[in-house]
């Protein structure tokens, strides 16, 4: 096959798996409303300001963990990943790829929520919250990790739920929470802080 035929067969494949993420999306935006309750409004709404700026991170994990002597470690490496994690997704990844919300196609009496005014690609959210669990995952005993991913898990879908973010938006925000939450906690637990008491 001569190889400017399969770059265009390359180029098409790739098309139409563009479009078919973004039918995807959009019929997820437009359904997720099916679940409309008072209840599942308080409780995503909750979910997604404790999930701004890492907040619920901080406050859980991140400061008691540097302020106890037997997950010192992990608590340092919790906040070098969340600070890793901040510049990929909110100044690297979103200033590249520059999507525009869902929620700024819909009407302001539609939100549940302030329309944010950054871009939606990937959910910061999402990555925040599992690189966190990604940290807890592979440093603590499920008892910490098991909580952790249930709350990440409801963080996630309060950006689906809320309409502030496409589905492909929350799982490459998921990915990349788990790629550098995984990539930083063995980097600095296993070379960088190997050996070191802290």
């Amino acid at each position: 096959m001569p190889l400017r035929l399969r770059s265009a067969r390359t180029a098409r494949y790739g098309e139409d798996m563009f479009k078919f993420i973004r039918r995807i999306d959009n019929k997820i935006v437009d359904r997720i409303t099916v679940l409309d309750c008072k209840f599942m409004d308080k409780l995503m709404i909750m979910s997604t300001y404790a999930g701004t700026g890492a907040f619920v991170w901080w406050i859980t994990l991140a400061l008691p963990f540097v302020l106890s002597r037997s997950y010192r470690k992990t608590g340092v490496i919790l906040i070098i990943v969340l600070g890793v994690n901040y510049l990929l997704g909110e100044i690297v990844i979103k200033r590249i790829v520059r999507r525009e919300r869902p929620s700024a196609l819909l009407p302001e009496e539609e939100m549940k929520i302030t329309k944010p005014k950054d871009h939606s690609f990937p959910s910061g959210h999402s990555a925040s919250s599992f690189c966190a669990f990604a940290v807890v995952m592979l440093s603590c005993r499920p008892f910490i990790w098991i909580p952790s991913l249930v709350v990440a898990s409801i963080i996630a879908f309060s950006r689906l739920y809320l309409r502030v973010h496409y589905l492909s938006d929350v799982i490459c925000g998921i990915a990349l929470g788990m790629l550098d939450g995984t990539a930083v906690t063995v980097l600095f637990r296993d070379v960088v802080f190997r050996g070191l008491a802290f």
